[in-house]
Order: structure tokens, then sequence, then C-alpha cells
């Protein structure tokens, strides 16, 4: 385990959600748990957007977005091949949903960046990348808080930042609303603003996060008080690399780091690792935590169809004491473990579908089997 060197503005909230995760995460360790296959096309389009802004996709002709694309999600795939976790996953166009309206709207996306990018005489980018451009670098004095700014745009009013999204960026409120924006959006940008003030050495006019489709969503900021979170994220950075060397000296245990609540555990893809996770779970409801069981596995049954249906018995006392899961696929390329789990075996499934009629689980495309957990 070692000190977190940086924090950026796009992980501050997770820091601030669960030091532990980020430990890990930080640590370069792998996922325990396959990312879900839509974090992977997120990267996949944040490196198209990318391309774009740095004017190599030819002034946004369709025909060199398109490859770029076929070229991105290629290479990905075959990284993803590579992971038992992860394999059962390829092709992305089969396990995401709405993939190929995904897939249009980031290449329409590309399109217009790139054009914009090679507006300028000879096919050059109009802006300096000193101040302003794609993926500008921008960190605190002290280096502690730093991250690459999507888009700088200067404009006849001021600098605009903005910040490239490929998933929901509003939280559906009460009524026929539009919603509102996360608030890990708002602190994301709002700590962008003091970084950029830092580098440049003026305060952006506006910031906006940008979906891949639509107009952009504005984020009003006061310099004041983003120059108070920068502040707290520096502090907060500190804090963190504190209680790890406690750690390190034996002086707190590791399970200290963590802060287990459903909503930060939900997205954890080390959660097999975290003792805190069962513990505080054991007295929750079952509605809010992952979809997670951990036994003494009472009965198991393989089926003509290749499936295994399997009995345990949970742990959880706040649960019932035995459930059911159907539909495990009973293959050692999709669960490696699952020909070691006999009756008497103590094992633990992750990234399972609770059916709540039924009350029994069936596996998804990110279930994972742990053998004596």
């Amino acid at each position: 385990m070692k000190p977190i060197r940086r924090v950026s503005p796009s992980r501050y909230t997770a820091m601030r959600g669960c030091l532990l995760r980020e430990v890990w995460t930080a640590s370069g360790n792998e996922p325990l748990i396959p990312p879900s296959p839509l974090a992977e096309l997120g990267s996949v389009i944040h490196e198209l957007l990318k391309a774009a802004g740095f004017g190599q996709l030819e002034g946004g002709g369709n025909d060199k977005v398109d490859r770029t694309w076929l070229d991105l999600v290629s290479q990905t795939e075959k990284r993803m091949m590579l992971s038992t976790l992860r394999r059962q996953q390829v092709p992305l166009s089969r396990s995401i949903p709405n993939y190929e309206v995904r897939r249009l709207r980031a290449c329409h996306r590309a399109a217009e960046i790139a054009r914009d990018a090679f507006r300028g005489r000879g096919g050059r980018p109009r802006q300096s990348r000193e101040h302003a451009g794609y993926e500008l670098w921008v960190e605190s004095q002290d280096g502690q808080v730093g991250g690459y700014i999507d888009r700088v745009t200067m404009t006849p009013d001021g600098v605009v930042l903005s910040d490239y999204k490929s998933g929901a960026v509003l939280i559906s409120g009460k009524g026929k609303g539009p919603g509102i924006l996360k608030q890990a959006y708002k602190d994301q940008l709002t700590l962008y603003a003091a970084l950029y003030q830092i580098k440049c050495g003026s305060w952006p006019v506006r910031l906006e996060v940008v979906p891949l489709q639509g107009a952009p969503t504005e984020v009003a900021y006061d310099p004041g008080k983003a120059e108070r979170l920068l502040m707290e994220a520096s502090a907060l950075l500190r804090t963190a690399n504190k209680r790890i060397a406690e750690v390190e000296s034996g002086r707190m245990e590791i399970i200290g780091l963590a802060s287990p609540r459903a909503e930060y555990c939900r997205l954890c893809l080390f959660r097999p690792a975290c003792q805190a996770y069962w513990l505080t779970r054991s007295h929750g409801a079952q509605a809010t935590w992952p979809a997670d069981v951990k036994g003494l596995i009472s009965e198991i049954t393989r089926l003509r169809n290749g499936k295994v249906c399997m009995r345990i018995a949970q742990d959880e006392p706040t649960k019932s004491s035995c459930i059911t899961i159907r539909n495990l696929t009973d293959s050692v390329d999709r669960h490696p473990l699952l020909r070691q789990a006999q009756p008497e075996t103590r094992v633990a499934l992750y990234g399972l579908d609770y059916h709540y009629r039924s009350a029994d689980y069936t596996e998804t495309q990110d279930t994972v089997i742990f053998v004596n957990n």
C-alpha cells in the first residue's frame, strides 16, 4: 500500500466517499468484479473525442471517424478478451444496451469537435495549447490536485471549460422537470476552474457539462467557493495519506479506511476483498445493497441445458437462511471456480440479479464466483 500521490477532480468525490476503494484503485490492483461494459465504452468515447480535439480525424469526415471508432473498440475488446472476468462482455455491441445509438451519438459529437478544431487557416487548430484547447493539464501549486480539462475554449466573453460525458448527466427529479446535474460533476468542474485560475491567471466565465447528445448543461460556480473546494481537496489528500501511513505502521487496521454504504459499494469493483462491506450490509436493507450472496452450498444441480442451480445457506442473519441461484453458466471459461463449488463448500457470488417475486437470484454478465470466501 502506497500513499496517493495526487487526487484528480474526477476522483475527488470517490475519495471522499470511500478511501479504501481509492487506495486499491490508485495501487493499480486488478478489479475483482468486472467493470461495466458501459465504462469500457465510455473510455472508447473519451479517446475518440480526444482524437477529434487533437485534429486526428481529418476534419470530421465520416469515414475517418468510423474507422477510428472501430479501431478503438477492437483494441478494447482484444484487451478484454485477455481477462477471465471481462471476456463474456465481448463484443460490446452485444453486451451494451442501445449500442448503435451510443455509437452514432459519439461519432456525431466527434465529427462536430473535429470540424471545430480545424476551422483555422491551413487546417491548424485555432487556439493555443498553452491556455486553451483539448486535454489541457492543470494542477495546484503543490501538485496534489490536478488533471486534464477536456476542453478549454476562448470566447469573446472569456474562457469556457467543458467536460464531456458519455452517460447520463442529470438525476431525475420529482415531477416533469429535466432533473438536476450530478453533484460530482459540479465539484469536478468547480475544481477545474480553480486549477485553471492557478495555471492561467484568470477565472472561466462559464463551466459546462457536455453530453453526447443535446445542449450543454451550465454549472454555476463562485470563485471563492472554488478556492475553498480546492483547499478541501488538498486537505483530503493529506488526511488520506496520514491514514494510509497508520495502516502501514500497524496503528490502524485496513478496514478502518473503508466507508461502506450501499451507494458506494454498488460501484466498487473490490468489494469481494472488503470485510467492512459484509459486516455493514448484514444490518442493511436488501433493496439497497448489491445483489451479492455469501454462505454454504447446501445443494447444487447441473442441468442438461448447460446451466447450474445452486442453493446456499446465507451468512447474513437478517435474510432468508437459504436462497436459490438459477441459470449459472456451467463453464470453466465463464466461472473458473465453479467446478470447485460442491455441497458444504463456502462460496460468495457477486453481481447477481435479484427477483423480488420469486425471491431468488440469477446470473448476469457481471457475475463472479469465489470459493472458500
